[in-house]
């Protein structure tokens, strides 16, 4: 059993300092980009030495992951009510809703892949599965198409830019206006996706 110091015991401690670690990390990366993710100022700004960064994390690459999962299980939670429900305006509503309240969570998962190839190897692991999840029977075709896949980045295109551009507040203040013109952006996309795919067959 592990003995405790100050009402808490050692595994505790252990999971409260990666909890630090992690939301430096998220601050970081929300407000700054992944370039200013380094060990020392992680360190510096959570108060540990870096000894007990090495405790959680192997190194900032380990720590750059945690913060992307993150970053994607926040917007998970988000809309996973209007996922279920299969209302893809309540999803972009949600999604709009959480980056509005938070812009680190826009930034870490929509402008920082762009420019840095780890995070871009993150997005292609995680990304479509939950596009798929969201969207439901409203795609035909295999994502192994090329021109299905296409469609796909011309779809995620649109939308990393309205939401990009919703986040940094140049679209207005109306989220229900928002989300419906996303809902009209991605629903002609996806005809145009589901037509790839009958193609394709």
């Amino acid at each position: 059993m592990s003995r405790s110091y100050g009402g808490q015991t050692a595994e505790g401690r252990v999971a409260e300092r990666r909890a630090r670690l992690i939301d430096v990390g998220v601050e970081i990366v929300g407000t700054q980009g992944v370039s200013a993710l380094g060990m020392r100022s992680v360190c510096r700004a959570a108060g540990l030495s870096q000894r007990f960064f090495y405790e959680s994390f192997t190194d900032t690459d380990a720590l750059l992951h945690t913060v992307y999962r993150a970053a994607l299980s926040r917007l998970e939670q988000a809309v996973a009510p209007a996922v279920a429900a299969g209302d893809l305006h309540a999803v972009f509503e949600a999604a709009a809703r959480l980056m509005e309240t938070d812009p680190r969570v826009c930034r870490i998962l929509l402008v920082e892949p762009v420019a840095d190839a780890r995070l871009r190897g993150y997005v292609r692991q995680t990304i479509p599965a939950i596009a798929l999840a969201a969207l439901g029977d409203r795609v035909a075709g295999s994502p192994d198409d090329p021109t299905v896949r296409m469609h796909f980045s011309a779809l995620f295109g649109a939308l990393i830019s309205l939401f990009v551009e919703w986040t940094e507040g140049s679209l207005g203040t109306d989220r229900d206006a928002f989300a419906t013109h996303v809902t009209t952006v991605a629903t002609q996309l996806l005809s145009e996706i589901s037509s790839a795919g009958t193609r394709g067959r």
